[in-house]
């Protein structure tokens, strides 16, 4: 059995959970517990384990999959719960130990983004993305992670990753990169009109207050975040989720003209009416929950979703050769990954895509030149 067999299976169940609508029984009439067990280990691969469960748990027992794997999925579940309350506990301790060292950060994504899913603690969580907008304090906080000896990982252009136990913390210095100096450039002017104005959301988890992104600002981030690793090496089901949910919550709240008219200045609407259509035909997403008007549709939609069931969360599960170990190798291999993929997408945003190997290039020539350096 091929992979892609159980693909309208498992869309069923996950658009069930994240549309909070009944199954379509039929579709799971003579499933046969292969194909269960295919489908199982494949929520694993989009990291949608507990969304899954959610759309399982909604079949009658005659359609329902094998004990072992029911319980299985629910044993997932219940992990993903698990780590969710942990990453609750250790944000809210890093929120009130840098609030008392004067150290205020903006959390990114993640967290943030697991409220607008029904059960928020069914999204298979990250890390913890913690953006420090004020001048000097991503470096404050990198000497007092330093000081706690927290294992570090190599930083980055973005940020310094650590772990505190079993949760990995990414102390950002900027919110993001995009490889268009252009576009970047508004980027970072945008970002500092809403840091020096601190016109940020406040959410609550744990009943802790914590500041996002504003509304407008974290819908286009968003979607900036998602088609950079889209453009590299791909995305998986959850960051699409992420996506979608947070617009069906937050559509009304959005100044649709303003928006749209950011996403051109961004070069950012063709894909955005790429990827809305193929939500709106595989995830039943109402078109009306996108700040822009959609356009016509295109079979790009349908190449983008190929794309993201084949390769999974972040693209890790391409189908043919796999990213080898060896530094050397493992770069070459990312860099020729990232021009093939350049010329499958290339129309969907010219301006990113044909200009992308370029930067790859550059960037894994400026990482080769430090290591001779060390």
């Amino acid at each position: 059995m091929n992979r892609s067999d159980i693909y309208p299976l498992f869309l069923e169940l996950l658009v069930s959970a994240i549309r909070n609508r009944p199954v379509k029984e039929s579709l799971f009439e003579n499933v046969s517990e292969e194909t269960w067990s295919l489908l199982v280990r494949y929520a694993g691969i989009q990291r949608v384990n507990a969304l899954i469960a959610d759309g399982v748990a909604k079949l009658p027992e005659v359609y329902a999959p094998p004990r072992s794997l029911a319980v299985l999925l629910l044993l997932h579940a219940e992990k993903i719960e698990a780590a969710n309350r942990e990453l609750n506990r250790v944000l809210t301790e890093i929120v009130h130990e840098h609030e008392a060292a004067d150290l205020p950060f903006v959390l990114l994504k993640g967290q943030g983004n697991a409220l607008y899913y029904p059960n928020p603690l069914h999204r298979t969580p990250g890390d913890l993305d913690l953006y420090f907008y004020r001048q000097g304090d991503y470096e404050r906080a990198k000497k007092q992670v330093i000081e706690k000896r927290y294992p570090l990982e190599e930083e980055s252009i973005k940020h310094q990753g650590y772990n505190r136990g079993a949760v990995h913390i990414e102390n950002h210095k900027t919110v993001e990169v995009v490889h268009l100096k252009k576009i970047d450039k508004k980027l970072q002017r945008k970002v500092k009109e809403i840091t020096d104005k601190e016109n940020f959301e406040i959410i609550r988890i744990n009943e802790t207050p914590i500041r996002v992104l504003p509304i407008e600002f974290n819908a286009l981030y968003l979607f900036i975040h998602l088609f950079h690793h889209f453009v590299y090496f791909g995305v998986g089901m959850r960051q699409i989720c992420d996506w979608v949910l947070y617009l069906s919550a937050r559509h009304a709240e959005i100044d649709k003209k303003k928006f749209t008219e950011t996403a051109l200045e961004f070069h950012l609407l063709r894909p955005m009416r790429v990827f809305a259509h193929a939500t709106v035909k595989y995830l039943e997403m109402p078109p009306e929950i996108f700040p822009f008007e959609l356009g016509e549709y295109t079979p790009y939609s349908d190449l983008v979703m190929n794309d993201i069931l084949d390769g999974g969360h972040f693209g890790f599960y391409h189908s043919g050769k796999k990213r080898p170990a060896g530094k050397w190798s493992g770069r070459w291999f990312s860099f020729r990954h990232a021009v093939q993929r350049s010329w499958v997408y290339a129309s969907i945003a010219p301006s990113y895509i044909f200009t992308m190997p370029i930067y790859k290039f550059s960037t894994r020539l400026k990482l080769t030149l430090k290591d001779f350096r060390c």
